[in-house]
């Protein structure tokens, strides 16, 4: 008994226990043991803070594509250099401090938004801004010398985040897809039970989970393309195992919508299996065909499986780039980024507003490191994924209490050494790397220390770590409080802007839905505009409840017009070829401009958007589809219809 009594501990241990990415860990360890050790052996611990320093770019980029990721992370290196560089040479000037910080914290908050690098927001670039500017003003030259340093370790991080690439040149994409199918077998295995004699209370986080992890991995495929260029015979397979996910999920949904259909039982079990041949760098060799569905290419066999053959990827390949979006410069998705429809400009304003505030009190206030009072405002409002202001807030406060508690309770036996540090910040450093990035309260205890260490090694007749542990609290506090008065001050995503993006959505689908019943088949320009205004809607949903304080319910309001425009174009590209109907497709561009301008004025559910609805407004039947009628009745009815509160889905995985 008391053998199985500890199994049983040891399994709850485990499965309490985040996962840890050894592989990231290790590379993460080498990267910042091996800068931070030779720059300290040739100029001194001083200069091998500063190397160390341009290490944290590797919290940027573990999940994005390579093709993506070695362009988008020099960027950001680059910004590194010249983020630590503008604070430097302010140094000394309060005012010059507040406008560096401020422009910094504004600008990093916009471009990485515009990138989509996965990481923790601005939260880095504004730490090694603020670093620099709080510490004594030195001339031009030792500037260079010390944004030499951080250029090592940025250039030896990006190495490493890169290395990856040798070994497994489309893992990302791979881990991405992967997540997929298993979510999405999750989903089938939840909306067969609904069917059965005892179904479960709500499909929606199941539901939520699978569209979330699908979005995920088509995103990923995306930031692989390149312009004029054809996919990597990887990348095709993927993307044909993508399109042919998109049925299976389409039939699902489908299915759980009717509540007479049943879901196959075999195909939950299946996908999980493709899952794991997927994450493994294998192709599955099966595929289990979904019923009653035209696909956009031949079909292969009947029955509920069929062969992942190469025709398969000859048929996606007729059909790719659908449904990706086309391809845009840097600038015009900046532009996107700063339109009405983009939460980024409120989010940037927020930031830099409570960054400058923090910036001037940390100058004014007798603080003994008063770069952690800016830090900390933007650590309140950036680096939590899929956590609201408050939890972030709640988890960092809490781990700065327990990573002080640790350092102020070991200072008072031992003061490390040169050598001690650099090991010590070397082994913390790549743990809290290889921590998943939801564990923001465990990311935080482990950088507690590591941060105490490298300032008291860097202050040569310093405090010691006990004070600078005591000010590191009282410093991070003051910062977080300016947080909780920026979201305050500047509270949440503007509804203007929430319904601009719903609009801008169905607005899209319109000519892409026209054109479809018009021509009979999908034209790639307009379907993949569509797609494009539908992630920016993705975008907005889930933003929104990360910026609120507390729950408005907000994103629970979009979800029902998010899946309903995304069922809608799905209905496009999966449907196939149909008898060309112009006057069908007249009819339904007018149905869907009428409901964008509508969508405009008011969030989805509310009176403001009914009565902004002209009466009567008759939903269109095409003759030859009667599928899309019911798509675009679902649609129409998750703009006019206030929606019941229902059970929040859980982050996707790896999200950011």
């Amino acid at each position: 008994m008391v053998i199985v009594a500890v199994t049983r501990t040891a399994r709850r241990w485990r499965a309490a226990v985040p996962a840890l990415d050894r592989g990231r860990a290790v590379r993460s360890a080498l990267a910042f043991g091996l800068c931070f050790g030779v720059v300290t052996a040739v100029a001194g611990i001083g200069y091998g803070v500063f190397a160390a320093i341009g290490c944290y770019v590797d919290a940027y980029g573990a999940r994005d594509p390579y093709p993506r990721r070695g362009p988008v992370l020099a960027l950001l290196g680059a910004g590194f250099v010249l983020a630590f560089a503008a604070g430097s040479l302010a140094a000394g000037d309060v005012w010059a401090m507040t406008a560096v910080l401020a422009v910094v914290s504004v600008a990093a908050t916009l471009v990485l938004r515009t990138l989509r690098l996965s990481g923790p927001g601005s939260y880095f670039v504004v730490l090694v801004t603020a670093l620099a500017a709080f510490l004594p003003p030195v001339g031009p030259a030792e500037t260079a010398v010390r944004a030499g340093c951080v250029a090592i370790g940025v250039s030896v991080s990006w190495l490493s985040a890169m290395s990856g690439r040798l070994v497994r040149p489309y893992g990302p994409e791979e881990s991405t897809v992967s997540a997929a199918l298993r979510s999405v077998g999750a989903f089938a295995d939840a909306a067969r039970r609904a069917a059965g004699p005892h179904p479960p209370a709500d499909l929606t986080a199941a539901r939520r989970s699978a569209y979330t992890a699908v979005h995920g991995a088509w995103a990923a495929l995306d930031d692989t393309r390149r312009r004029r260029a054809a996919p990597a015979p990887r990348r095709l397979v993927l993307y044909t195992l993508m399109v042919r996910l998109e049925v299976v999920l389409d039939a699902v949904q489908s299915a759980a919508e009717r509540r007479g259909e049943r879901v196959p039982a075999a195909w939950g079990p299946w996908l999980r299996d493709a899952a794991a041949a997927v994450g493994a760098g294998r192709t599955p060799e099966s595929w289990p065909v979904a019923p009653a569905t035209r696909p956009a290419w031949p079909p292969l066999v009947t029955g509920d499986r069929a062969p992942a053959s190469p025709a398969s990827v000859e048929g996606a390949r007729m059909l790719w780039p659908v449904p990706l979006p086309p391809r845009k410069s840097w600038g015009a998705e900046l532009r996107l980024v700063l339109s009405s429809a983009s939460p980024a400009p409120t989010i940037a304003l927020r930031v830099g507003l409570a960054v400058a505030v923090g910036t001037v009190l940390g100058w004014a206030l007798p603080l003994l490191h008063p770069a952690w009072v800016a830090v900390g405002a933007a650590a309140a409002l950036q680096g939590g994924p899929g956590q609201q202001p408050s939890q972030r807030i709640g988890s960092r406060f809490v781990g700065t209490v327990a990573g002080v508690a640790i350092t102020a309770l070991v200072a008072q036996f031992y003061q490390p050494g040169v050598w001690t540090t650099v090991v010590l910040a070397t082994v913390v450093h790549a743990v809290s790397r290889a921590l998943p990035a939801t564990s923001l309260l465990a990311r935080t205890l482990l950088n507690t220390p590591v941060a105490l260490m490298l300032v008291n090694a860097a202050l040569v007749g310093g405090p010691g770590l006990g004070p600078l542990a005591a000010y590191r609290l009282l410093d991070l506090t003051l910062g977080l409080c300016l947080g909780v008065c920026a979201a305050l001050l500047v509270p949440g995503v503007p509804v203007r802007r929430v319904c601009a993006a719903v609009s801008g959505a169905v607005a899209a689908a319109g000519p892409a839905v026209a054109e479809r019943l018009r021509t009979g088949s999908v034209g790639a320009g307009a379907e993949g505009t569509a797609w494009q205004r539908t992630a920016d809607l993705w975008t907005m949903h889930a933003s929104v409840p990360t910026e609120e304080l507390r729950s408005t319910g907000t994103a629970d309001r979009l979800w029902p017009a998010l899946l309903s425009v995304r069922r809608l174009l799905s209905w496009n590209v999966l449907g196939g070829p149909t008898t060309p109907a112009p006057d069908d497709g007249a009819r339904t561009e007018a149905f869907l401009h009428v409901l964008a301008g509508a969508a405009r004025t008011d969030l989805p559910g509310s009176p403001g958007l009914r009565s902004a609805l002209p009466r009567p407004l008759r939903t269109p039947e095409p003759a030859h589809d009667p599928e899309a009628h019911r798509r675009l009745a679902a649609l129409r009815s998750a703009l006019e219809h206030p929606v019941p509160p229902s059970a929040k889905a859980s982050p996707p995985e790896g999200a950011d």
